[in-house]
């Protein structure tokens, strides 16, 4: 008899110790009291977590009877629940995080050589000339209007044109529309 005490005492001890509990709540914006899917909710002290659904709602497996729930949302101060029992523990109202990013700052360099002013020969097509003789033309076409340039259509698809500057193929030939460069960035032809 007394073994059977002893082994009982034992087992209750043991389901004690494993019994897990669910804790469940809402996690709440706290300006617009909206629900805020996708919030993490983690058991303090362990690396048991979850998130929430797109109402809000977390269940949480919580193998002790009281903790602490760290509840976190990006752009929200986290916050620290302590819960004594299992079940519901109703809603989790999360303040917004005040702090403001430093500024963006977006910096451009433009490099356009002007006519008569830089050592670099320019052709400029304007665009008048563009829109009244070149218009639907490729690119290489619309630069054999221009000196020292010689263009040729080799497969008459679009892209099979060959362009040779001043006798020198279209590698590495700096060719811009607007500013922009044009070049394939992979061999650097035009």
């Amino acid at each position: 008899m007394r073994k059977m005490y002893f082994a009982l005492a034992a087992f209750l001890m043991t389901v004690t110790a494993f019994s897990q509990g669910s804790i469940s709540g809402t996690v709440l914006d706290g300006d617009t009291n909206t629900p805020l899917p996708g919030a993490t909710v983690m058991v303090k002290g362990t690396t048991n977590g979850t998130s929430t659904d797109f109402d809000g709602n977390f269940t949480i497996n919580a193998s002790a009877e009281s903790g602490t729930l760290v509840v976190s949302y990006i752009g929200f101060n986290s916050k620290q629940v302590a819960f004594t029992s299992t079940g519901n523990i109703g809603s989790i109202v999360l303040e917004p995080n005040a702090e403001e990013l430093e500024g963006v700052v977006v910096t451009g360099i433009l490099d356009i050589a002007k006519d008569r002013e830089t050592p670099v020969a320019v052709s400029t097509i304007r665009a008048a000339e563009i829109q009244e003789k070149l218009g639907s033309q490729e690119l290489p076409e619309i630069l054999k209007s221009t000196p020292s340039i010689y263009a040729t259509k080799t497969g008459g698809g679009f892209g099979d044109g060959r362009v040779n500057v001043r006798g020198f193929d279209s590698r590495n030939t700096a060719v811009m529309v607007n500013g922009i460069p044009v070049n394939d960035m992979e061999n650097g032809w035009v």
